[in-house]
């Protein structure tokens, strides 16, 4: 997104974020909701639901604040490592778990 040029690329970058976001995330939950125990199933999807609002709200506020410090292309570049790193961190614990 923050590669594309002008106006018309953010948009186009936004659009296609929406349309992966509206497919990966009823995925997401109906996977999450089928793997886990009936009686702890409102605590696992709140918990889940709250880490996706902070994401929703915390992304466009930390590619903001780096934007506004160097440039957008940065700004994307911070947040993908961030989301890069998040897989990694994810089987890291569930190792540990196991």
């Amino acid at each position: 997104c923050a590669m594309l040029p002008g106006l018309a690329g953010v948009l186009l970058g936004a659009a296609l974020i929406g349309v992966g976001t509206g497919l990966i995330t009823p995925l997401g939950f109906a996977a999450l909701a089928a793997s886990t125990p009936p009686e702890r199933l409102g605590q696992t999807m709140g918990a889940a639901e709250l880490g996706r609002e902070l994401g929703d709200a915390g992304g466009p506020l930390l590619v903001a604040r780096v934007a506004a410090t160097a440039s957008l292309t940065y700004g994307y570049g911070v947040l993908a490592v961030l989301l890069a790193c998040g897989p990694m961190v994810a089987a890291g614990l569930v190792r540990r778990r196991g």
